[in-house]
């Protein structure tokens, strides 16, 4: 691929190790650059700390997280639990897709239990043709992007939607040999570990991670593997329509 560049986009500053963290890891041994951006600053991750002293804690935390990676980490500031559905934000991810010119973006799908990961994923979706478009205003002076990039939903929260049944997907990741170093990179959000869950396994996995293993055992039943992530492509109109992760990463992906 031309650019080989890999945005992903969540919400939060742990989501996108929480949901794609081993593809990531996968596609940066592929040779390929990664971008985590968060759009919040996770200021409603503590019930005892001060927004300004949590913000400050989860910097810290996602920076080191995506270095396991092998990631470049940004944030946006925009306050937790206020990601809105707007021309404003939808500018800033524009700004971003232009600067970064992927060929692939992950972010989360358009319908999931909080507006903040719903709203991301509908904003990128807002964000992705009008980034190609020269009279669309931006803060930048980087040209439009040429062509659409890939685009990939990842699970909601707990695999399931409003009706509480586990999501279809139509692309599954074979993370088995890489698992442990994506619970590493998501624990690493330690402050967001006990914050989520208090009680932990007796060899001392964070009840979060072990909630975001079995999810990964889940759809690896699925595909008949012992580790999996599951995507759903971007197809609309207008949208790319191979399944580039299939080339991405040979062998390790599987289509339902």
């Amino acid at each position: 691929m031309a650019n080989k560049k890999v945005l992903a986009i969540g919400g939060h500053p742990d989501d996108m190790e929480q949901f794609a963290g081993g593809t990531m890891i996968l596609l940066k041994k592929e040779g390929y650059g990664v971008t985590i951006v968060a759009l919040t600053d996770g200021a409603c991750g503590s019930h005892t700390q001060t927004a300004e002293e949590i913000t400050s804690i989860r910097l810290k935390e996602a920076q080191d997280a995506a270095g396991k990676i092998g990631a470049k980490y940004l944030n946006l500031g925009i306050r937790d639990g206020s990601i809105e559905y707007n021309l404003e934000n939808t500018r800033k991810i524009v700004k971003l897709i232009r600067e970064i010119n992927p060929d692939i973006i992950i972010t989360h799908p358009t319908e999931d239990y909080m507006t903040d990961h719903s709203h991301t994923g509908r904003l990128v979706l807002w964000a992705v043709p009008e980034a190609s478009h020269k009279n669309f205003e931006a803060e930048t002076n980087v040209s439009p992007i040429e062509r659409l990039p890939y685009v990939y939903h990842t699970d909601p929260q707990g695999l399931t939607l409003s009706d509480g049944q586990i999501v279809r997907v139509s692309t599954i990741v074979d993370i088995s040999e890489v698992i442990e170093q994506k619970l590493e990179a998501f624990a690493t959000h330690k402050s967001q570990m006990g914050f989520l869950f208090q009680s932990e396994t007796q060899r001392g996995e964070p009840a979060a991670a072990r909630k975001t293993r079995r999810w990964a055992i889940t759809r690896g039943e699925q595909a008949r593997i012992e580790y999996g992530e599951g995507f759903s492509q971007q197809l609309h109109a207008e949208y790319p329509r191979k399944n580039i992760l299939v080339e991405m990463l040979p062998g390790k992906v599987y289509t339902l």
